[in-house]
């Protein structure tokens, strides 16, 4: 069991130093311990996990809590039935008021998390539809997109800033440009061998969609299972997926192009993407 996991967000000019408790629900913060997905969720037999640094994204994803609950909405409704045939486990993040956290942007808190957390904060940027890279460094001293004829323009037109309330605007700003179609055209692409946790699947087209490969185990036989996790839109909570046979990991299979998951948008091993930064 683990120490609890929170978003580091109080800013100083260069580093995420501090906890503030606005990621996990309110519950958590007052466990020593819970239980997390790598402690909950053991491979199938013969299967083991895939090894990774101790410093890594993957393992990050692996130290997230892990519950058996309803799954929560933005407006705290139940969107899911703890005990639902798809539902595996919920990460408890506090999903309440946050309207804009939906399926591709609570994978990116996720990988915001773990880069403040490991000192990163320099590499936390995401791309605008057109590409263009906008990084926290930028925001907090005041740099702003504007979009201008076919691209975004950017330019000093705020004071620097480098509280708490600011990251929120930066990582809202990045969410309501930035649609699921803006990381499947502009991160890096990556092959099902190569597949490893903390690479998602973005679904191309108007109607988009994102879900998270947080592990992968293999066999003897060099055979893989993965875990697949997704928040949703409207925005809820993270949770992991269950297949039909009732189990939480997905067997890949070199001869499908999907992978087939209990929800209603198809997605392809075409769009598996990985957070290696290509911007323009």
């Amino acid at each position: 069991m683990k120490n609890p996991i929170v978003l580091l967000f109080l800013l100083t000019s260069n580093f995420l130093f501090a906890q503030e408790e606005i990621f996990l629900s309110p519950q958590l913060y007052s466990l020593e311990k819970f239980i997390t997905i790598e402690e909950k969720l053991a491979p199938p037999v013969g299967y083991l996990r895939v090894k990774t640094d101790s410093n890594s994204f993957a393992a990050y994803l692996r130290n997230l809590p892990a519950i058996n609950d309803n799954v929560l909405d933005f407006k705290n409704n139940v969107r899911i039935e703890n005990g639902d045939s798809s539902l595996a486990l919920v990460v408890p993040v506090s999903i309440k008021g946050n309207r804009l956290w939906q399926c591709m942007d609570i994978i990116l808190l996720f990988q915001t998390d773990f880069l403040s957390r490991s000192n990163k904060v320099d590499k936390i940027n995401f791309p605008l539809p057109d590409g263009t890279n906008l990084s926290w460094a930028e925001w907090k001293d005041g740099i702003r997109p504007e979009f201008s004829g076919d691209r975004f323009a950017k330019s000093v037109s705020s004071g620097k800033d480098s509280t708490a309330k600011n990251f929120q605007r930066y990582l809202n700003n990045i969410f309501s440009y930035s649609g699921t179609q803006t990381f499947y055209h502009h991160f890096s692409k990556v092959s099902l061998d190569s597949i490893k946790p903390g690479d998602f699947i973005v679904k191309k087209g108007k109607k988009g969609h994102a879900v998270l490969i947080v592990d992968v185990a293999i066999n003897k036989q060099n055979e893989k299972v993965v875990l697949i996790g997704q928040g949703d839109t409207p925005a809820c909570q993270f949770y992991l997926l269950k297949n039909k046979q009732g189990s939480p990991w997905f067997k890949i299979l070199s001869n499908t192009k999907f992978p087939n998951l209990p929800i209603r948008k198809k997605m392809y091993w075409s769009g598996l993407r990985r957070f290696l930064h290509k911007y323009h």
